[in-house]
């Protein structure tokens, strides 16, 4: 409403002051009373400063209140009384609006202290000149620099914890062996707060995930080992036990009917193939376990497409399709590498035996600074069950497989600082290959 009471008093004064300058100009022209103008003029002076002032005070009201929005002081002094309800409506919802924002970041701050102080990872944060503004639990336990102010402790007694805390990197993180052999992946974060630069430093003793992992590796190849020898071995200790029983009699061999003699050369035979194949396993463990120290060449990305594409049975029903979009250098062992390929290549073919329309993709691009060179097929894939065990030693889910090939191939790669692995996506599968892209 425009005519409410700030707007009519604000009206009236400007009236009282027209008024008084009517009447002034009047007393001077018509009237001989001297003093009569001099009145007018006092009372138009009044009007004028009082209409001053309080113009003057609502501005300064205006301003304390945004002072206060802008701080989020809300015990700060302004007149938050006004003669317009419609303004006096206006500053209670801004107050209460802002008093609730204030209380809710509060809140969700103090939340957030609470949640950094129960987690596991240690966690500091500090300004450019290492004065220390926050340390959880975890952090004092794990450095023993319970109340820590300032670097300059860490500096002294962890110098390589302090320098990737201080690295001018924009993430820095690093892996470091800490005390009692911990081993400590240090990651640092800069952020600004109000304006002002800080740093947020997590360290994270991860020997107890590696212990653990390495313990389950262990377990899943002792499991796959175990099942291998005892499936070689339980048929040859029970083939050995017949012939003994057949050909032994108190110490000396006994001869044979023909018949026995034929069902004696089966066993014999039984035997030597087991044999062999318990050769063929500890050769195969002997590979998995050989070091693989690769020697790195450039070649054209081209070269290494081309080789693989070209040892691919045309005459086979199956589609092989290449799809190379990265055109730069490799920087890998020709060998090893083309060897991983063809066994992934292999390993797909295997899988779409009997799918309709059977196609295998060759794919090879870059993405944030790696090269991704992946083998993809249109198979069932492997089943949910087995997904964990692919890269285990000695697994297989194949008759006649090995068990090595994944294991191998992710080891060669491994040894080029890259990674192997598997997805299903789309009724598709992909075994993809990122390896560190250099500049």
């Amino acid at each position: 409403m425009i005519f409410n009471k700030g707007f009519l008093l604000i009206f009236i004064r400007v009236l009282l002051i027209v008024g008084a300058t009517i009447g002034l100009v009047y007393s001077y022209l018509e009237t001989e009373l001297s003093i009569t103008p001099y009145m007018f003029g006092g009372l138009i002076v009044i009007f004028s400063l009082e209409l001053t002032w309080r113009l003057h005070l609502q501005e300064r009201n205006w301003a304390s209140f945004l002072h206060s929005i802008k701080y989020g002081d809300f015990n700060r002094t302004y007149q938050n009384k006004t003669n317009s309800k419609e303004l006096q409506g206006a500053y209670d919802l801004i107050t209460e609006s802002m008093e609730t924002l204030q209380t809710n970041r509060e809140a969700e701050f103090r939340l957030l202290q609470t949640v950094l102080r129960h987690v596991s990872v240690a966690v500091v944060c500090y300004d450019n000149e290492g004065k220390v503004s926050f340390t959880n639990k975890a952090f004092d336990l794990l450095l023993e620099l319970p109340g820590l102010i300032n670097l300059n402790r860490i500096k002294e007694e962890f110098p390589k914890i302090h320098q990737v805390m201080i690295s001018k990197d924009r993430m820095p993180a690093e892996w470091i062996d800490h005390n009692n052999g911990q081993k400590l992946f240090v990651k640092t974060e800069s952020f600004k707060l109000k304006d002002k630069s800080l740093k947020l430093a997590s360290l994270a003793d991860i020997r107890s995930s590696l212990d653990a992992k390495e313990l389950d590796s262990y377990q899943k190849l002792m499991r796959v080992m175990t099942h291998e020898i005892m499936n070689s071995t339980t048929p040859i200790l029970s083939l050995i036990k017949v012939v003994n029983k057949k050909l032994i009699q108190d110490d000396e061999l006994i001869s044979l009917e023909p018949k026995d003699q034929k069902n004696m050369a089966t066993s014999l035979r039984a035997i030597e193939e087991r044999t062999s194949g318990m050769l063929k396993f500890v050769e195969a463990y002997k590979q998995i376990n050989r070091p693989i120290e690769p020697h790195l060449e450039t070649i054209d990305s081209k070269v290494l497409i081309e080789s693989v594409a070209s040892l691919m049975d045309t005459e086979e029903k199956v589609k092989f399709i290449v799809e190379n979009n990265y055109s730069g250098k490799l920087h890998i062992d020709r060998a090893l590498m083309t060897q991983v390929l063809i066994n992934l290549i292999k390993n797909a073919k295997e899988a779409i035996s009997e799918v309709d329309d059977p196609s295998v993709w060759l794919r090879l691009y870059s993405i944030a600074g790696h090269i991704i060179i992946q083998v993809e097929d249109n198979g069932p894939g492997v089943p949910e069950n087995a997904i964990s065990e692919i890269f285990v030693p000695f697994y297989t889910t194949k008759a006649e497989g090995s068990g090595i090939g994944l294991a191998l191939s992710r080891k060669i790669v491994k040894a080029h600082g890259g990674v192997l692995e598997y997805n299903r996506l789309a009724q598709v599968t992909k075994l993809s290959i990122a390896l560190p892209q250099k500049k």
